[in-house]
């Protein structure tokens, strides 16, 4: 059982220091000694590229010495394992819920269950049924692994602007934030990848900027509270780069620049955020800031309040690639750079170079086999037994499932992530994230899945409709995007279609912790019914079919793949 106490760590009271004052100018810096291990975590990166095996054979000899002697490892014959061969027929591939009951051991205070090095702490991410999923974090893979990646991909962030121009420049990450409280699971820290508590060594990942009154958060802070609170106490430093998961959030940071220009230049003259004294007060940046707003009749925008803004980074593939146009008119000519291909679960690949979507496989990070998603039903969890491929198999142009194996104990899993190769580095595949398989739809990391909708409406409708009616959930592309329910409607019920939505998005929110955050911080907008008679789905399928579209295409989902479909469901609406 784990007692660990995280450092960082005091009382609210002690936390809460953020409205109280202002860092001084650049107290956030980027050091020299930072940049030179992210610029040798990048040169070490690259050079894995072209000599890929070594690193490969050395993680697969890694997982195996950390499940020798677990409950695991015995239960599996671990021990008699020696080749990749023997590793594939001892261990079936798995989803997470088949991991639960080794989850729960550990809960419950067993050690040595999945790994040698018993976690400390436990991520937390929404599983397919709502139900969040818990996945173990040891020193072992943290310093081992994890952190050294982060070194990495921040390394080519500093390269891209030069390593000169970076040393003394501040840089505003939203990625995560250190926890402003801690939500224990039994007796282990418990928390999502986007608010990690303080690092657990001196090779772990710990930026300059982990101290710093920005970057902490605080108990109960709306969303655009909190990305105001980054603006004003950020306001008097140069930023130079900006580095998000979901390019939504620096949307978001824009827009609230935008609306609250007023508020920025006023608290920049008395000194203060939220009414409370905020350091010293900025007489110069506000005249400056005020002189813009005034030449240009509108919200000020980045590049005004830091004029030298020289990257932004934020995923820029599947779905987030939508936002893609609106990233562009909010950092208009800024570079863009994308984020690894980073989850819970684990990161799959590290971006090298100037390629604005894609990254090589982190083949030093874990044992990654693949599974060719042509041919396979996209709904459907990988088979216990199914056949897979090795990096060096994978051809350009074709997307494959992922199944990942890791020092953290999740051995042959499941991820649910589709990937496309979109060419090599050295040896190694440059991939690309497709999206997921099985689940419906992820504007802003909510991974909104087909269960989680069905689940909702199920409960929403309760036992006394005489009906189970035909829906579907839609996915509307806007600013912010969201999510409508066509659902068909009979006449002479008195629940009115707006009481139902409500009573829909309750569930949802209660279900999947990611869509309610997003919900919560406003990144997505309340879901919408569209309420149409009976026989509109058969009619809009007739519609799509006489359209073109292939009876694969005509299956139904519980959340739809394409919100084209929505403009069906209005016309019929509209007839």
């Amino acid at each position: 059982m784990s007692t660990d106490i995280l450092p960082g760590f005091g009382t609210a009271a002690q936390r809460s220091t953020t409205y109280a004052r202002q860092q001084a100018v650049n107290s956030s810096v980027v050091t020299g000694t930072f940049l030179d291990r992210a610029r040798a975590a990048l040169a070490r990166q690259r050079a894995i590229c072209a000599r890929p095996q070594e690193h490969v054979d050395r993680v697969f000899r890694d997982i195996l010495g950390q499940a020798d002697g677990t409950y695991f490892g015995k239960k599996h014959g671990l021990s008699a394992v020696r080749t990749l061969a023997d590793w594939k027929k001892a261990v079936p591939v798995r989803c997470y819920p088949a991991f639960e009951p080794y989850i729960q051991k550990l809960l419950d205070g067993d050690t040595n269950v999945l790994t040698r090095s018993d976690p400390y702490a436990f991520l937390k991410t929404s599983g397919s049924s709502g139900k969040p999923k818990l996945i173990p974090t040891t020193r072992h893979w943290r310093n081992l692994y994890r952190g050294r990646a982060l070194y990495a991909q921040w390394g080519l962030y500093f390269e891209s602007i030069g390593y000169d121009r970076s040393h003394g420049a501040a840089v505003l990450d939203l990625s995560w934030e250190r926890s402003a409280s801690l939500k224990p699971v039994s007796d282990f820290a418990s928390y999502p990848i986007s608010q990690r508590p303080a690092s657990v060594s001196s090779v772990d990942w710990s930026p300059p900027w982990y101290e710093e009154d920005w970057f902490q958060g605080v108990d109960d802070e709306d969303y655009k509270t909190g990305l105001y609170r980054k603006l004003r106490l950020l306001a008097s430093s140069d930023v130079r780069i900006i580095v998000a998961l979901n390019p939504s959030k620096i949307v978001g940071l824009a827009e609230q620049l935008a609306e609250r220009s007023g508020d920025l230049i006023a608290d920049l003259r008395r000194g203060t955020l939220a009414g409370a004294p905020c350091g010293g007060a900025d007489p110069l940046l506000a005249d400056r800031l005020a002189a813009v707003q005034r030449s240009r009749g509108g919200g000020l925008r980045l590049a005004d309040l830091w004029p030298n803004l020289s990257l932004v980074v934020s995923w820029n593939s599947a779905s987030a690639a939508l936002y893609r146009p609106w990233l562009e008119e909010v950092t208009p000519g800024v570079p863009k750079l994308p984020f690894s291909a980073t989850g819970t679960e684990g990161i799959v690949t590290i971006p090298v170079d100037a390629h604005h979507a894609a990254g090589p496989l982190a083949v030093d990070l874990g044992l990654y086999e693949f599974v060719p998603v042509e041919g396979r039903d996209e709904d459907a969890d990988l088979e216990p037994d199914v056949e897979t491929v090795g990096y060096r198999d994978l051809e350009a142009g074709h997307t494959y499932n992922v199944v990942m194996s890791q020092a953290n104990g999740l051995y042959r899993y499941d991820l649910g992530d589709r990937y496309t190769v979109v060419d090599r580095v050295g040896e190694v595949p440059r991939m690309e994230f497709a999206g997921r398989g099985g689940f419906g739809s992820s504007f802003t990391g909510e991974k909104l899945t087909e269960e989680d909708v069905h689940t909702a409406v199920r409960l929403a409708l309760g036992d006394d409709w005489p009906f189970r009616p035909l829906f579907t959930c839609i996915p509307v592309w806007n600013t912010p995007p969201g999510y409508t329910l066509a659902i068909e409607w009979p006449d002479g019920l008195a629940l009115s279609p707006e009481h139902f939505a409500a009573q829909v998005e309750d569930q949802l929110q209660a279900l999947n912790i990611e869509y309610a955050e997003k919900r919560r911080t406003e990144r997505l907008t309340p879901l919408r019914v569209l309420a149409v008679r009976p026989g509109t789905f058969a009619a809009v399928d007739q519609r799509r079919q006489a359209d073109g579209a292939s009876p694969a295409q005509l299956k139904h989902y519980w959340v739809q793949r394409n919100g084209d479909v929505l403009r069906y469901f209005e016309e019929a609406l509209g007839t």
